[in-house]
Formats: C-alpha cells, sequence, structure tokens
C-alpha cells in the first residue's frame, strides 16, 4: 500500500530537525565501477569503489532552517550527524551518519512571483547505520 511523504519522511542534520522547513527530501547512493576487463576475459569485469551516499532537501525558506546550515555552510569541511527516516505502519527506517555529514550545493532561491526557497545536499561519508524499528 503507498506511503504518502506527509508525515512520514524526517531530517535532522547536527541533532536538529529540518522536516518542518522541508517540503522534499529524499536520500541517494551511487555506486562508482571501475571496468578491469582483460583480454583473458570471459565477461566484463568490474571493481567496485565505496558508495556515495547524500541526502537532498529543499523547502521553504525560513530563518530557523538557515540558523541551522547556515553556520556550517560558511565554514567548509564541517562533519555533523544526520539521520533521514521513513514511516511505513508501525515501522520506521531510518539511515545515520555520525559525524559523517557535510553541506554541500546550498541554495537560497528567489523570483517576483514565487515564494523563498532553499535546498541543500547533505555529502555523506562512510556507509550509515541502517535500522528498522
Amino acid at each position: 500500500m503507498p506511503v504518502r511523504g506527509m508525515s512520514n519522511t524526517l531530517v535532522t542534520y547536527n541533532s536538529q530537525s529540518l522536516t518542518a522547513y522541508a517540503n522534499q527530501a529524499d536520500v541517494q547512493t551511487t555506486l562508482n565501477q571501475i571496468e578491469v576487463t582483460n583480454l583473458a576475459s570471459t565477461a566484463k569485469e568490474f571493481i567496485s569503489e565505496p558508495s556515495e551516499w547524500t541526502i537532498r532537501i529543499a523547502g521553504m525558506f525560513d530563518i530557523a532552517s538557515d540558523t541551522i546550515l547556515g553556520p556550517d555552510v560558511v565554514t567548509p569541511g564541517t562533519k555533523r550527524n544526520a539521520v533521514i527516516s521513513f514511516i511505513e505502519g508501525g515501522q520506521t527506517l531510518s539511515y545515520t551518519w555520525t559525524a559523517n555529514a557535510e553541506i554541500g550545493n546550498y541554495q537560497i532561491t528567489s523570483t517576483p512571483t514565487g515564494m523563498i526557497g532553499w535546498s541543500a545536499e547533505l555529502k555523506l561519508s562512510g556507509s550509515p547505520a541502517r535500522a528498522v524499528v
């Protein structure tokens, strides 16, 4: 049965919730592979590098959300905790990075006829701790 995102997706950065300021949140992983096929190979061969993880978040601009993210945006290299959770029925799936989240691609956008918005990518080092409770 489909589950809507509203009230079922939670995002925290540096132990502070961004959920009330976000209208979009997702986690993505990219697996980089190097092809190592040689003339003796009977099929393509690959070596996998560690996965790259990113949490993308966006929403309507609010000083409170900028207060959470802004100080680390101007200090590149600051690594914090990050968690993204998805709730389905009575269970919660969480991906957690401890002291391995850094803010990248932070944007505040504005148009004359629209709202002020913001977006950011949390660049994540290493694999997350994954838990279903």
